[in-house]
């Protein structure tokens, strides 16, 4: 059993009510704590206090942004080798915007050990996640609900559940190496 926490960050313009909602539909079944934090906190005294216990730990905020003296969010990530998970939401339009992509390059760019992406809220359409290339794991519904766009053209919307997302993010954290 795998006993390292998740930490979940936003990918640009997330609202911090749609990262808590995305954050307790995804502890609801991944089990154990979910923990709060602001980018504002120092990095590394949370990381420092927490213990190794199952559980997620939610980080309100922008996680890239650089305070003097400590470093930013991301950075503090990949030093400790915590696995991440971002989310990201869609425009009004539905689309998704470059900020996904950005904040997967900048994990890259950094070695945070990135788990996936996921999506809150807004409307998923798998052809247009796969084309993007990166690495999303799913839709967690927003206060909206669910919209999937179906690929198979039968018309029928599938119902993505939050446990086949935990699913994925589980597989992905079993596959990382910690080094």
């Amino acid at each position: 059993m795998v006993c390292k926490r998740a930490f979940l960050v936003g990918a640009g313009h997330l609202s911090d009510d749609e990262m808590r909602s995305g954050s307790t539909a995804l502890s609801s079944v991944w089990g154990g704590e979910l923990l709060e934090y602001s980018c504002a906190d120092d990095p590394r005294e949370v990381l420092a206090s927490l213990s190794k216990e199952n559980g997620l730990v939610q980080v309100l905020g922008d996680p890239a942004i650089n305070y003097c003296y400590r470093g930013s969010w991301l950075e503090a990530l990949a030093a400790w080798r915590e696995p991440t998970i971002l989310m990201a939401s869609s425009d009004s339009s539905g689309e998704m915007t470059g900020c996904a992509s950005a904040y997967v390059a900048l994990c890259q760019v950094l070695s945070v050990p990135l788990l996936g992406i996921i999506q809150v809220g807004g409307v998923w359409t798998p052809l247009h996640r796969k084309l993007d290339g990166l690495p999303w794991c799913g839709l967690i519904p927003g206060s909206e609900g669910n919209k999937l766009l179906s690929n198979d053209n039968s018309g029928k919307d599938q119902e993505i559940k939050v446990e086949e997302v935990v699913f994925r993010l589980r597989q992905r954290m079993l596959n990382l190496s910690f080094k």
